[in-house]
């Protein structure tokens, strides 16, 4: 993805997002929608399977990253970017540090469910500095990206919905920096975490990316 800048791969990323999401309402689902990227390309996205499935595990984040461990395996999923319309909830931020994601990016903040604004599990050190073998670093964390558009996803959802979610304060604004975009960075990694890459690498076959894993449609 050479020449290509950074904010454009995110405003891309995003907009397949926010495209989820309404998809996710024409299956019946709430509208979230995530998306996993290496390098400009997407490996896994996914829509919220709550609601068809019966079970409330079933988030469009740890979905994606279901997908994204067997499509590319863990080590590059280590290099990529995990892209929500929504700021990932604090189970699914468990599965984000857990999985070694080094960067997130999300629209619209969660400050009553949010995995970073309510509970830090996104930016906690304890859990990478305690348990290194299990944890990943503090990955970087970009928010409010192509805000006022997946806020407009949520409104044609439901008009009056929205209003309450607004009312309520469910979802907002991120705290905002230049505008829209508010840039959290990445944390360093301990030697502990190096001396576990070096393990993982040498115990671990190397997976290919191919065509992205698409979202099921039926």
């Amino acid at each position: 993805m050479t020449g290509i800048s950074c904010d454009t791969i995110d405003k891309a990323m995003m907009a397949r997002c926010i495209e989820l999401s309404r998809i996710a309402v024409s299956k019946g689902e709430y509208p979230f929608g995530a998306v996993i990227a290496l390098g400009g390309q997407i490996v896994a996205e996914a829509i919220n399977s709550s609601r068809r499935d019966g079970d409330v595990s079933r988030h469009a984040e740890i979905i994606a990253i279901s997908y994204a461990q067997r499509r590319v395996g863990l080590e590059r999923l280590r290099r990529c970017t995990l892209y929500s319309n929504i700021e990932p909830c604090a189970m699914c931020a468990y599965c984000i540090r857990e999985a070694w994601v080094s960067r997130v990016v999300y629209a619209l903040g969660s400050p009553v469910m949010g995995g970073l604004s309510k509970w830090n599990v996104l930016r906690d050190d304890g859990l990478s500095d305690r348990i290194p073998e299990i944890f990943g670093a503090v990955p970087e964390v970009v928010s409010g990206i192509m805000l006022a558009e997946a806020q407009q996803a949520w409104r044609d959802w439901s008009p009056f919905a929205w209003e309450m979610i607004k009312l309520r304060g469910l979802l907002t604004a991120p705290p905002t920096q230049d505008g829209h975009i508010h840039v959290r960075p990445a944390h360093s990694r301990s030697f502990w975490h190096y001396l576990h890459i070096l393990f993982m690498r040498s115990t671990q076959p190397r997976a290919r990316i191919g065509h992205p894993l698409k979202v099921p449609h039926d």
